[in-house]
């Protein structure tokens, strides 16, 4: 039975078709709504249903997705772009290690940083940790593409990348609802040792490349089952003697190029192309041959256009290879219809009133954003500029993603230094060490979230090495900017129920820092602990903020109260 979902769903389906049973990562746009797609199906499924964590950062969810497999899980990691950064430490020896039960990173992309700090190309990661890596190309092909990102993990034991861009998680489709286990479970026995060491790296390296080589080889027959039984088949237009190879989700968006223009025309071969790493050299020299131009329509930076190049050489073919290195395309900001049409019209045909009135869709440069109703961070902000003021202090203001940004631009125009999660506390820390001019004050805005994710060692590090600075931790109770999931202090778990919060003030006490608790409506308490927080003089000093996000869920004695629905700015 068919029904309509969004990519991030379709994914989700073929995680569950493929009998995942741990499924962790940490909030991001996009992949979040992967683990949230999974949840909906345990609700409606319970006796089926996986468990589920939110970890505190990316590398420690890749951990304990390991330590499942070790246990016989099959494990789905979520996290988004910049999170593939974090995980990097893990990533870099379970390639070696392998892992006995399936593994799958859903790893979504972010072109034209509609949602991020960056339009990072993640596929660098599969290329330099040598794992294989699939990509979507339409939404109704993205169950059986899951499914078998599952069975290729399971077949070579080791973890598998299924990335996707912005525009993937939000598109949607006609999908048949999961069915059935296609992925056999794996032993419930612990399947030990598993350790990646200098006694015996080069062995298991030569081992990685092996299986490297039986992947590419492999992906003839997975390519072939992939494209069967859905809307595009491997090749099409053979007769063609250019063609466009569109990758991953480029070749849902040539297709609607192509519709739009009145169709394929018949000098144009079409080529779908569903991994980048390692790159099926001889299926696309089979599904080449005889192509004198070849356009190479990608997300991102031009991987498989170099990689391409470097083929068409090897094998003495006189193919040239256009794309983002040659100008036809942009290589910053998301590839949009029109973008797309105007380059494949340098090389065939194609009506230029039509393409000129596609879709363009460009990211705004500049900083907009605003506070919700009913946002605790207005308040705090407010008392923080009217202390300096009064004191006549110059403050030097650096966050890390989240709800703080907002205060990047007007009518704030307070932060000035931000960058990724956890930074805040090291960039200030230095200045604060280094330079010590007597009127600035040095302040790291911290959220709740980050700072169990990835700011609470920069703490440590910034008191032990005597930095004089403000650390203020802006508590709202969970991961607001990505929609209110929970992290280790907001009392509530992954599944809704209770789990004693980790109190960061007694973190902090027990770490010998000087530790305020203030909530931002407090007016009186509030202006007078933001006085005590950056009158720090020559010790570090942490003030927490707190006060509930309205649209953040709250546990109570009843349960789970659920939170508001509308209104919430969604980020980073």
């Amino acid at each position: 039975m068919g029904r309509k979902v969004t990519g991030e769903e379709a994914l989700a389906w073929g995680a569950w078709r493929a009998g995942v049973r741990f499924v962790t990562g940490y909030p991001g746009t996009p992949s979040k709504g992967v683990f949230a797609a999974l949840q909906t199906l345990a609700s409606q499924h319970p006796d089926a249903a996986p468990i589920f964590h939110w970890a505190a950062n990316e590398k420690v969810a890749l951990e304990l997705a390991i330590g499942a497999t070790l246990a016989g899980y099959p494990s789905l990691v979520c996290v988004k772009s910049v999170g593939g950064n974090v995980l990097l430490d893990a990533l870099m020896t379970v390639n070696l290690t392998g892992v006995p039960s399936p593994l799958v990173i859903a790893l979504g992309d972010d072109p034209s940083a509609w949602h991020s700090q960056n339009e990072q190309d993640t596929r660098w990661l599969a290329l330099m940790s040598e794992l294989p890596l699939l990509e979507p190309t339409e939404v109704k092909s993205a169950v059986k593409l899951m499914a078998e990102a599952f069975r290729l993990s399971a077949d070579f034991s080791l973890p598998v990348f299924v990335r996707f861009p912005k525009a993937f998680a939000a598109a949607t489709d006609e999908v048949d609802e999961p069915q059935g286990l296609e992925v056999p479970l794996a032993p419930s026995l612990p399947s030990l040792p598993s350790i990646a060491s200098g006694g015996n790296a080069l062995l298991l390296h030569a081992q990685l490349h092996e299986k490297v080589r039986q992947i590419e080889r492999a992906y003839e027959n997975l390519l072939q089952r992939l494209f069967d039984e859905t809307s595009q088949g491997a090749t099409e237009g053979r007769e063609g003697n250019i063609a466009v190879l569109a990758v991953g989700f480029c070749a849902t968006k040539v297709r609607e190029v192509l519709e739009a223009v009145g169709g394929r025309p018949k000098a144009l071969r079409f080529v779908p192309l569903a991994t980048t790493s390692p790159l099926p050299r001889h299926w696309l020299l089979k599904a080449l041959a005889g192509v004198a131009t070849v356009l190479v329509v990608e997300e991102g930076e031009p991987i498989v256009e170099m990689q391409l190049k470097a083929l068409m050489q090897e094998a003495r073919l006189p193919c040239v290879v256009r794309g983002k290195l040659t100008g036809e395309l942009p290589r910053e900001g998301e590839l949009t219809l029109r973008r797309i049409g105007l380059a494949l019209r340098a090389l065939v045909e194609l009506p230029l009133e039509r393409l000129e009135g596609l879709p363009d869709p460009q990211r705004p440069q500049g900083f907009t954003l605003r506070f919700c109703d009913g946002c605790p961070y207005p308040p705090f902000l407010e008392a923080l500029m009217a202390v300096c003021r009064e004191k006549g202090w110059e403050p030097v203001v650096a966050s890390d993603p989240g709800c703080s940004i907002v205060a990047i631009g007007k009518p704030y125009e307070l932060v000035r230094i931000k960058h990724s999660m956890g930074g805040a506390v090291n960039f200030i820390a230095a200045l604060a060490k280094l330079e010590r001019h007597p009127h600035r004050r040095y302040i790291a805005l911290v959220g709740d979230s980050d700072f169990f994710h990835g700011a609470l060692l920069g703490i440590l590090n910034a008191a032990s090495w005597r930095a004089p600075m403000a650390v203020i931790i802006a508590d709202n109770g969970g991961a607001a900017f990505t929609g209110g999931q929970p992290h280790l202090g907001s009392g509530f778990d992954a599944a809704g129920e209770f789990v004693p919060p980790l109190r960061m003030e007694a973190l902090l006490t027990a770490a010998g820092i000087p530790t305020k608790v203030v909530s931002s409506f407090d007016a009186e308490a509030l202006t007078e602990s933001v006085r005590w927080v950056l009158d720090y003089g020559d010790e570090l000093r942490a003030l927490i903020v707190r006060e509930p996000c309205p649209f953040v869920p709250v546990w109570t004695e009843q349960g789970l109260k659920p939170k508001k629905t509308e209104g919430k700015i969604v980020g980073e």
